[in-house]
């Protein structure tokens, strides 16, 4: 312990006193005037000049303060209070290890407890000085331990926590929608308490785990106070949005939304879609057509006729032949007719016709669909009724054109004149949306 002596000009015996020990004055302003009233007296009795009792005074003024916690003058000796937080910045809910261990108080005197103020209205006392304490709330909280030993002495010590709150996340957004519909999920309205800046953050489909880390309620689908999106599937879909503030603080709520499927009327309307074709084919040449009839509807009846060009000239008898082939074969079926002339006044043709080739249907009900074209795809790929969908391909061959009689040995017409059409009966499926 440092010391210095006090001068000896007053005629006072020097006294050594310690460098670093601080002791409020205001704390002890009535005990100095007490204890200076007791001196004064005291050199009165004893005879004691006035200069003398003066000087006597303002050595006990000078040196209570400083004896009080070591030699008891002035009242029990004081401990030194000290306190330290483990955190001084928490979130609301948290909790903080408070150590008042270091806390000292003079020999021979002992610290025998200590009591603690939450600076939230709540408090406590232990014996050894260490303690924790939950910060349900937000705000910035003094926290006071006040340490007594076993002399009556008191010293107190303060530490500051700030308690950080909580975003406060206001979300608006519709619970039920159909597929197809806009859907706008609305967080810009979520606070903090501390007025800081948020981040937002959605999981947009808690039935996917986008960044593959296992957990499927975590993801960073997309950022930002407000996000639309279109769902395009129905079912019941749930996500959350997470908003953080400045200083780390988070805040998550889920959200579920029922996706409905759009209903629609179906009216199956009977149409015949015909197709012709024509053109020449020479001795052994063939022409082959492909199509997709049964692209917009359901194939019903199909009837196909080959005409070829009369031979009038008697030098051009007796007439061609010529055969049709159709092959559908997605569904397996193929087909072959030979023209034949049935009549001198008419052409020789072919004709092929079959019906039945896919159910029937209602004239009008309603169905429920994500979309109109799940809808028509549903529609016309009906198990059993799927007849005619694929690729359809006919084949033209002449295979007796060149019987004629002939001139100078050469045959005056190596070939013929051709027609085709083909009738379809389809069942086109017209559309509404109802309910709307």
């Amino acid at each position: 312990m440092n010391s210095r002596l006090i001068p000896d000009r007053l005629g006072v015996q020097k006294l050594p006193i310690r460098r670093g020990f601080h002791v409020p004055i205001e704390r002890h302003a009535s005990k100095l005037r007490q204890s200076t009233d007791g001196v004064m007296g005291v050199g009165a009795r004893l005879g004691l000049s006035a200069r003398k009792r003066l000087c006597l005074c303002m050595v006990a003024a000078f040196l209570m303060p400083m004896l009080a916690g070591c030699t008891g003058l002035g009242g029990p000796p004081e401990p030194n209070a000290r306190i330290e937080a483990d955190r001084t910045q928490i979130d609301a809910g948290e909790s903080v290890n408070f150590d008042a261990r270091t806390s000292t108080s003079p020999d021979p005197t002992l610290i025998t407890g200590f009591t603690w103020d939450f600076g939230d209205g709540s408090e406590g006392e232990t014996i050894q000085g260490y303690t924790s304490h939950h910060f349900p709330e937000a705000g910035l909280y003094e926290v006071t331990v006040t340490a007594t030993n076993d002399q009556g002495g008191e010293d107190s010590a303060t530490v500051n926590v700030y308690v950080n709150g909580f975003p406060e996340i206001s979300l608006s957004m519709p619970t039920a929608i159909r597929t197809g519909d806009v859907v706008t999920m609305d967080a810009s309205g979520s606070s903090d308490p501390e007025g800081g800046e948020l981040t937002t953050v959605w999981d947009l489909d808690w039935n996917v785990d986008s960044d593959r880390d296992g957990d499927l309620t975590n993801d960073n689908d997309a950022m930002g106070a407000i996000h639309t999106f279109t769902p395009d599937s129905s079912g019941n879909m749930s996500g959350s949005v997470t908003i953080t503030d400045e200083k780390g603080a988070s805040a998550t709520r889920t959200w579920n939304i029922a996706v409905l499927p759009r209903t629609y009327q179906v009216v199956w309307e009977e149409r015949i879609v015909r197709y012709e074709w024509d053109g020449y084919l020479a001795q052994g040449e063939t022409h082959t057509i492909t199509h997709l009839p049964g692209e917009e509807g359901r194939l019903m009846i199909v009837n196909a006729t080959l005409t070829l060009a009369m031979d009038v000239l008697p030098t051009m008898l007796p007439q061609d032949n010529f055969s049709l082939t159709v092959d559908v074969a997605a569904d397996g079926w193929r087909n072959t007719v030979r023209t034949e002339q049935e009549n001198i006044t008419r052409n020789a043709s072919a004709s092929m016709e079959r019906s039945g080739l896919n159910p029937s249907s209602d004239n009008a009900y309603n169905l429920t669909a994500d979309s109109l074209d799940a809808l028509m795809e549903s529609l016309l790929n009906q198990p059993g009724a799927r007849f005619g969908q694929g690729e359809w391909v006919w084949i033209i061959e002449a295979e007796e054109a060149d019987p004629d009689l002939p001139v100078d040995d050469i045959d005056p017409d190596g070939g013929n004149d051709w027609e085709l059409i083909i009738e379809f009966t389809v069942l086109i499926p017209r559309v509404s949306e109802v309910g709307v």
